[in-house]
């Protein structure tokens, strides 16, 4: 459920991108009240699928799943008309979240010096592949170019095979949780001083800053040496026990285990309740666990099939070994961790039902819950925004949709 928090604030959700997208969700999820501006076609996300026969009939789920809670103003930006309600709306609201290349905003006559002139408290906040300033300041990007050229990719995959990137869109996502929490803190500056800000967020930085990526860095930064991709189970050896590293199947699925380091090994026997290996001159260091890693993980692996994942979970659990059950997205919605803590939320869509989305990650203690709301209908905001907001009323409103302004 969203909370209160921030609910006294208005945020203009002008990104047309996914980064911006969840960047301006999560800000509604604070409680921030979040208008989307759209084309009058409509944003791109709504017919997004990553399915080839997908017949294209409503929203999308990405649609459904970074636009929960908001409301939908379509709007003409290329028409002088609709530039003109938009000044209104930048000047009535309190932050501005834009994914377009750099300079875009200012050819349109709304660079940040000159609207802050009007609203001194507005943020501003930019989230674009590799900022406002540089020599790729206007380079277009996917995900696959942003996190390779974050060093992130760099590392990824076999080494005798080529780089590849994480799953999804891992980078746009991330950058869009480091923008919402970089405009909560302008928003504390705007409550103690009456300033806005503008903020300047990189994709590519916020990925090449990602914990996972400063480790992974580590071997250059202090020694000059390159983190080369090595084979995933052999690379750990010294630091991990190899032969429990990685994915194993058992009897009613797959599991996950990463045990740390040759401190690991004790629990790990005692767990599989082969105490004996413990003491045989084949396993009793981590180098020789590491060279017969083959018998070993045979072993391992005997102990797997007999055991379904539950149990195998309860007993990593009780010997202090790293793993955890893969779960299938059916799984995952059943879970009883993420239903005792109402994490998946049920909001009725007016045109497709009910659906379940994905709540929040956090929990306020001190605040106020409100419903959370399903993704908008194209525009169906926009009579009661641009009336409150704007002050047009029925006969404006209609000679706009006339002339497809708005």
């Amino acid at each position: 459920m969203p909370y209160k928090a921030l609910d006294q604030f208005i945020v203009l959700d002008l990104s047309n991108r996914l980064s911006g997208s969840f960047c301006a969700k999560t800000l509604g999820l604070y409680g921030c009240e979040v208008i989307k501006v759209e084309p009058v076609t409509g944003d791109l996300t709504r017919k997004w699928s990553s399915d080839p026969n997908s017949s294209g009939s409503g929203d999308s789920p990405l649609f459904h799943h970074i636009n929960a809670g908001k409301k939908s103003v379509t709007l003409d930006l290329n028409s002088p008309e609709g530039r003109d309600i938009l000044d209104i709306l930048i000047q009535k609201s309190n932050i501005l979240i834009e994914t377009f290349q750099p300079g875009e905003m200012e050819s349109w006559g709304f660079p940040y010096k000159s609207i802050s002139r009007t609203n001194p408290g507005l943020i501003m906040t930019s989230v674009t592949p590799y900022g406002q300033t540089g020599p790729h300041k206007e380079f277009d990007y996917t995900e696959l170019t942003v996190f390779a050229m974050s060093g992130a990719m760099h590392r990824e995959g076999l080494p005798d095979r080529y780089p590849i990137r994480y799953g999804a869109e891992v980078a746009q996502y991330y950058s869009g949780n480091l923008a919402a929490a970089a405009t909560v803190s302008a928003l504390l500056r705007l409550l103690r001083k009456g300033k806005g800000d503008w903020l300047d967020i990189s994709i590519q930085e916020c990925m090449a800053g990602h914990p996972h990526q400063i480790g992974r860095r580590a071997p250059f930064i202090y020694s000059g040496e390159l983190d080369l991709r090595e084979q995933p189970r052999l690379s750990s050896s010294g630091t991990r026990e190899p032969y429990a590293v990685g994915t194993f199947q058992c009897k009613d699925g797959y599991m996950s285990f990463l045990p740390l380091g040759a401190r690991m090994w004790p629990n790990i026997a005692r767990m599989i309740g082969r105490e004996d290996l413990l003491s045989n001159p084949l396993f009793d260091d981590a180098d020789k666990r590491t060279s017969n890693r083959l018998e070993l993980e045979a072993i391992f692996q005997s102990w797997l099939n007999d055991r379904t994942r539950q149990e195998i979970f309860e007993a990593v659990q009780e010997a202090g070994v790293p793993g955890s059950p893969i779960l299938r997205s059916d799984e995952v919605m059943q879970n009883k961790q993420f239903l005792e803590r109402n994490y998946f939320t049920l909001v009725d869509h007016p045109q497709q039902g009910p659906i379940k989305l994905t709540g929040d990650p956090f929990r306020l203690s001190a605040v106020d819950e409100k419903p959370l709301k399903p993704a908008p209908l194209l525009g169906e905001h926009t009579d009661q925004v641009l009336k409150k907001m704007v002050g047009l009323d029925d006969n404006q409103l209609t000679s706009l949709r006339e002339r497809e302004i708005v």
